[in-house]
């Protein structure tokens, strides 16, 4: 593998880390800057979220609601062209911020993330596909 691609695919990890960095703190801003703004979000059990306004609005309730944790495993990596994709397993965990249990909203979760190399030669998030591993109960 060449080195540019070498150094693409550590930047698209990189986003994925700070994707995380970003939920696990609460860091809105954060977050939703890793996005592009035409960018498209499939969660589970919820219609298709298109473009920065509308993953906005289906997220920032749970931002400011909640305590998220989540754990994220890379699994596959790869870089083609201007496009990057990964792989990964992860879990999720919510704590109501108003107190309460714990949910273990996601287990045992997988998804694909599609980035895209901007003009100034960095990477958004331009698609995120998630979902459960498990049935639904």
């Amino acid at each position: 593998m060449d080195e540019g691609r070498k150094s693409d695919i550590t930047a698209i990890k990189e986003m994925l880390n700070q994707y995380a960095v970003g939920v696990n703190t609460g860091d809105f801003d954060l977050w939703i800057s890793l996005w592009t703004d035409d960018g498209v979000q499939m969660p589970p059990d919820t219609p298709v979220r298109i473009g920065k306004e509308q993953i906005r609005e289906g997220m920032k309730p749970a931002f400011d609601q909640m305590n998220l944790d989540i754990a994220i495993t890379i699994e596959e990596a790869k870089v083609y062209g201007d496009l990057g994709l990964t792989r990964c397993r992860y879990t999720l965990k919510m704590t109501p911020k108003a107190g309460g249990e714990t949910i273990n909203a996601m287990p045992d979760g997988k998804a694909l993330t599609l980035y895209e190399r901007q003009s100034d030669g960095s990477w958004k998030i331009v698609y995120d596909c998630f979902n459960s591993n498990m049935p639904p109960t």
